[in-house]
C-alpha cells in the first residue's frame, strides 16, 4: 500500500465523522449477533426467497415467531448496515485527504454488497457451504470496519510517524507477531463455522476433558469429533500467540497507551471466550451461550487487528523528514565547487 499523508502534521480529526464509523461499527455488532443467533436455532431457511421474506418487506406472523423473528431481523439489520456502510464511504471520500483511507470505505462498501449477495445465494440455492462463508465474510467486514474506525480515531494521531532505528526490529517483530495471531484466529474462525454448520459443536460432551473418564484425548475419531477437537487445539495456540505478541509489544519503544490497553483486552476477551466455549458444553449449547460465543469471538477478532493495524502507521502515514525504515533522511552533501550563497549574492 502506498504510503500516504506524509505531512508532519497529524490528519486532522473529524468528531463526527469517527462517531458514524463507531455507530456504523455497534450496528454491525448487533448484526453478528443477530446472524449468529440464526445459525444457532437453525432458522436460515425459514424463509425460502430473498431478498424480500415470504413475498414481504414485513411478512405476517414475524414479530411472534422465534425463528422468523430471528431471520428477518437479521435481513433488516444487514440492509441498514450496507446503508450505513454507503454513507460512511461517501463521506470518507468526501472528507478524508488520505487515499488509503477513502479506498478502504469504498473497499468495505465493496465488502458488505458482496456479503448480502452471499446470504440471499445461501437462500436461494439452499447452500450450507455459502453459510459457512458468509459467516467468513462477515469476520473480514468487521475487521475493515474497524480499521476505518481505528484510522479516524484521535488517539490514530497519537501513534508514531517515525520509528527510531534502535525500535525498527522490536516493530517489526511485534507487527509480524500481530499478523501472525490475526491469521491464526482467522483459521479458528473458519474451523468454528464449519463446526457450527456441519453440527459438530457437540461433538464432544466434556469439558475440558474429551472423554468422560478425564483422558485429553478423544477416544473415537470421527469427522465430527476432529474438527471439534481442532477446533479447542487451536484455541490453545491463539492464547499462546497472544501472549507471544503482547510480550513484543509491551517492549517495543514508543508504543502508546492505547495500544497497552488494546492488546490487554484482547486477554481478557480470550478468557471470557473460553469460558464461553465452556459453558456451551455445559449447557448443552444453549442459544444464548452460543450466540455470545460467536460474538465475542468477532469482537475479539476486531480488537486483536485493531492492535496490530495501528503498529503500522509509520508504514501508511511517514514522516515527511523519514525514510521508508522510519530514519530521518540525512541532508544531501553539498559540493565543494557549489557557489557560497549565505551573505554574498552570485553574479
Amino acid at each position: 500500500m502506498t504510503p500516504e499523508n506524509t505531512s508532519k502534521q497529524p490528519a486532522e480529526h473529524r468528531p463526527n465523522l469517527t462517531g458514524f464509523a463507531f455507530l456504523t461499527l455497534a450496528v454491525t455488532l448487533i448484526l453478528l449477533y443477530a446472524g449468529g443467533f440464526t445459525t444457532t436455532i437453525g432458522a436460515g431457511m425459514v424463509f425460502p426467497d430473498w431478498p424480500l421474506s415470504n413475498g414481504s418487506l414485513n411478512p405476517p406472523g414475524w414479530t411472534t415467531d422465534e425463528a422468523m423473528l430471528a431471520e428477518h431481523s437479521h435481513r433488516l439489520l444487514g440492509a441498514l448496515v450496507g446503508l450505513l456502510t454507503l454513507t460512511l464511504a461517501v463521506w470518507i471520500h468526501l472528507r478524508e485527504d488520505r487515499k488509503w483511507l477513502r479506498r478502504l470505505g469504498w473497499f468495505a462498501f465493496g465488502l458488505v454488497v458482496f456479503q448480502g449477495l452471499l446470504g440471499g445465494f445461501r437462500v436461494l440455492l439452499v447452500s450450507l457451504d455459502l453459510a459457512k462463508i458468509h459467516g467468513v465474510m462477515a469476520q473480514l467486514y468487521l475487521c475493515t470496519l474497524t480499521a476505518l474506525v481505528v484510522g479516524l480515531s484521535r488517539w490514530w494521531r497519537d501513534l508514531p510517524q517515525a520509528v527510531p532505528e534502535a525500535a525498527e526490529r522490536a516493530w517489526a517483530r511485534m507487527r509480524t507477531l500481530g499478523l501472525v495471531l490475526c491469521a491464526g484466529v482467522f483459521v479458528q474462525l473458519v474451523v468454528g463455522a464449519i463446526m457450527r454448520h456441519r453440527g459438530a459443536g457437540m461433538a464432544i460432551p466434556y469439558f475440558p476433558h474429551a472423554r468422560s473418564d478425564g483422558g485429553w484425548l478423544p477416544a473415537a475419531w470421527s469427522w465430527a469429533v476432529q474438527i471439534h477437537f481442532l477446533h479447542r487445539v487451536l484455541a490453545v495456540v491463539i492464547l499462546a500467540l497472544l501472549i507471544a505478541w503482547m510480550v513484543a509489544l509491551f517492549r517495543s519503544p514508543g508504543v502508546t497507551r492505547a495500544m497497552k490497553k488494546l492488546a490487554v483486552a484482547a486477554l481478557a476477551l480470550v478468557c471470557i471466550q473460553i469460558a464461553l466455549g465452556a459453558e456451551i458444553i455445559w449447557s448443552s449449547r444453549a442459544p444464548f451461550q452460543t450466540t455470545l460465543h460467536v460474538l465475542n469471538g468477532a469482537v475479539f477478532f476486531a480488537v486483536v487487528w485493531a492492535g496490530t493495524f495501528a503498529a503500522f502507521r509509520p508504514v501508511l502515514e511517514p514522516r515527511a523528514d523519514s525514510g521508508a525504515s522510519g530514519r530521518k533522511a540525512q541532508p544531501e552533501p553539498r559540493s565543494a565547487a557549489a557557489p557560497e550563497l549565505s551573505g554574498a549574492r552570485v553574479s
